[in-house]
């Protein structure tokens, strides 16, 4: 037996035997993530086979670093219900995987699987929960956290090691596709979702002390890590435009985004992002990726790069060996599908000294095999059942973590508490009309495996727990523009003997089949389709709502009929007109697949509305940016077209009780500031109230920010 593989022995002295065992290529093998996992089998009559690509790529590696997306099912990976990998069939070929490669390194080394997870697991039979712009809406980050649990819980089941998940960007410019993505604007309320997140996913995993300095815990095996993205600033990307570059100096950038990067202390593993910071791109930011991240705020895990992003590098210094040295010696340590680090060899040729950054890398990885218990123990339990029990109990999260992304904007008239539209009695008549109502696609955002019937109730089947009396039209579709009247007059129509209208109107994140794909997964500009307006790489110009949807509105009003209008949606529209004319707006943003039944619960009243924006939302494109925090300067706020304020402030959201704040007091001692409200439900309806505590700062000798969350906390 070698040191290596003595398990009494700490984690860094296993890892320093074993890397001095190791060829120059086994190294390289091991921070390469070049092969899509998907493609890594084949179903047949046989059962399931590995593929000659996939053995082909392990033997030229002599091992093999980590593998992405091997369970990935959508229509980038064309996996899907006939081809691709069910939930009980998952731990069957986590184990072929790791047999083979175990098998072809010399040395014994196992893979990392890695998976998709932003909302739920992108693969077949999971749960897919709401994007993250709704639960930001939440203010729980515990809800979060018991959502990551059974989300770590189901992929460690499957044989899965590691969970990315974004977590880090905020929505400075909602013209960004990837708005979905973000929890907000606030670097405050984003960085405690984070920690949320990898305490949840990760349990004790890394603590405060050096794990290489610990044994691997007996318990290793029962846990997975999560690698959080993207590191950082992709959400102020010139324009709105994906991956753009990021003017931002550095007292910005350390204001905003510093007070971030500590949240990641714990976490196994974080994605670099596509976009440069004042120029360098984070792929080759060293004093990000060490003198930030590593030095000051000790953070343990691997930098990996975001898919192909390596490449992109090549642009910018001319070759592969530059581009090598440049990430290498930033401290990206596995690569994404890149041909980059596939030149490593080449590079170290050139370049001598760069086999100590090599060195390091390869001994990050290797410790997460060694912290994840892979070495002592690589295969999962095939006959282990509970993966139906977890995700049964995933189901019912799920629909109190939708329930709470939703947030109602409007009710009646705002200074009349009694012209109430919601919620609805029941037995209600209603007219239910959208062009989201019978596509559940519509509903669950970007990054969204294939799904079947019995994974959701149809929002007509969830409103017909209420009332038997539902007509349906679709009205418009998303974006597309109908040249005739006919969606429109069939809608009308219906509605004259409804007694209330619910319509839903948004954007949609919708992939199919059809698409066609850019090598990191983003949808080419040429297959976006008609009605699909969010998501990775679908920048707009306007946010104003696309289709008939506002003329179907206009028209509908006529009717007389109450209307209450359901935003699906990934990013703030314009909804001017809509607040306006409808009597009730809820934003539903993707509520994932229990959305349908989170939004009938709150229309009939068996659930009580409680969502609070984490955005400043803004009434259109023209007037951005309106977060919060600008600095505070004397300035005309206000356009002369157009007023500069946000249509909805940070932190709104209505609730059908009703709460009185008193007695606000604020003790100051010994440099601690300790602020204390009482806050009484006025109303005969239990309700959860979201408080924020926000701090403005005044004798500074830089421009401070109008105000800043500091706190905040939600009761019952």
């Amino acid at each position: 037996m070698f040191p290596y593989q003595n398990k009494d022995l700490t984690i860094r002295e296993r890892v320093n035997d074993l890397i001095s065992r190791m060829t120059l290529q086994e190294k390289i093998g091991q921070v390469n993530q070049h092969l899509y996992g998907w493609q890594s089998y084949y179903k047949d009559s046989s059962g399931i086979n590995l593929t000659n690509k996939f053995k082909n790529h392990v033997n030229w590696g002599q091992g093999l670093g980590a593998l992405y997306g091997l369970f990935r099912a959508d229509p980038w990976s064309k996996k899907n219900y006939d081809n691709g990998i069910r939930a009980n069939e998952s731990a069957h070929l986590a184990n072929m995987i790791q047999s083979y490669v175990i098998s072809k390194s010399r040395l014994g080394i196992p893979t990392l699987i890695v998976e998709e997870m932003p909302h739920g697991h992108q693969a077949l039979d999971s749960v897919t929960y709401p994007t993250n712009i709704g639960k930001g809406n939440t203010f729980d980050p515990e809800l979060l956290q018991k959502s990551a649990e059974l989300q770590a819980e189901e992929l460690q089941l499957k044989g899965g090691n590691l969970a990315l998940v974004s977590s880090l960007d905020l929505l400075k410019d909602p013209r960004w596709g990837r708005s979905e993505e973000t929890f907000g604007e606030s670097p405050y309320l984003t960085g405690s979702y984070t920690k949320a997140i990898i305490d949840g996913f990760q349990g004790d995993l890394i603590s405060d002390t050096n794990f290489l300095d610990e044994k691997v815990s007996k318990n290793a095996r029962k846990h997975v890590g999560v690698v959080i993205k993207h590191l950082i600033g992709q959400g102020e990307a010139l324009g709105g435009h994906n991956s753009g570059t990021v003017p931002m100096g550095q007292r910005e950038f350390l204001e905003v985004y510093g007070p971030l990067i500590p949240s990641l202390k714990k976490a196994v593993g974080v994605m670099a992002a596509y976009n440069d910071i004042d120029g360098v791109p984070c792929h080759a930011n060293r004093n990000l990726l060490d003198n930030l991240l590593r030095k000051k705020d000790g953070f343990q895990g691997i930098v990996m790069a975001d898919g192909t992003a390596l490449d992109r590098l090549v642009d910018l210094y001319s070759n592969y060996s530059e581009s090598v040295f440049a990430a290498l010696n930033a401290g990206v340590d596995l690569s994404l599908w890149d041909d980059v680090y596939m030149h490593i060899g080449d590079a170290i040729e050139k370049y001598p000294q760069l086999l100590l950054d090599l060195n390091n890398s390869v001994k990050r990885v290797l410790s997460i095999k060694f912290l994840l218990g892979l070495f002592d123990d690589p295969y999962v339990d095939e006959d282990d059942t509970n993966i139906e029990e977890v995700i049964h109990e995933s189901n019912d999260l799920n629909l109190e973590l939708s329930s709470e992304s939703i947030t109602l904007v409007k009710n009646g008239v705002p200074s009349d508490k009694s012209s109430s539209i919601l919620p609805l009695k029941k037995g209600t008549k209603l007219a239910v009309i959208g062009p989201h109502v019978k596509n559940i696609y519509h509903w669950l955002g970007d990054y969204t495996a294939p799904q079947l019937n019995s994974q959701y109730i149809s929002f007509i089947g969830s409103l017909r727990e209420y009332t038997s009396d539902i007509t349906y039209a679709k009205g418009s579709n998303i974006r597309e523009v109908a040249q005739d009247k006919k969606l429109i007059n069939d809608a009308v129509n219906i509605s004259s003997n409804a007694d209330a209208v619910v319509l839903t109107m948004g954007g949609s994140s919708m992939r199919n089949f059809d698409m066609s794909f850019l090598n990191n997964g983003a949808m080419s500009d040429e297959s976006i389709l008609k009605n699909t307006d969010t998501g990775e790489n679908v920048d707009v110009a306007s946010l104003s709502l696309g289709g008939n949807q506002i003329d179907l509105l206009k028209a509908l009003k006529k009717t007389g009929k109450p209307i209450i209008v359901v935003m699906i949606q990934g990013r703030p529209y314009d909804i001017t007109e809509i607040m306006q004319l409808a009597d009730a707006v809820l934003l539903a943003w993707y509520p994932g697949q229990q959305g349908p039944k989170a939004v009938s619960n709150i229309l009939f009243g068996k659930t009580n509305p409680n969502g609070k924006l984490p955005i400043s939302y803004p009434r259109n494109a023209e007037q951005l940016p309106v977060y919060y925090y600008q600095r505070r300067v004397l300035k005309n706020e206000n356009y002369f077209d157009e007023t500069g304020s946000p249509l909805l402030r940070f932190g709104y959201g209505l609730s059908y009780a009703f709460f009185d704040y008193k007695n606000l007091k604020v003790n100051y001692k010994d440099n601690i500031a300790r602020v204390s409200v009482d806050v009484k439900n006025i109303s005969n309806q239990d309700g959860k109230e979201t408080i924020l505590l926000f701090s403005s700062f005044f004798g500074t000798d830089v421009l401070p920010r109008q105000k800043q969350l500091m706190d905040y906390k939600k009761v019952f």
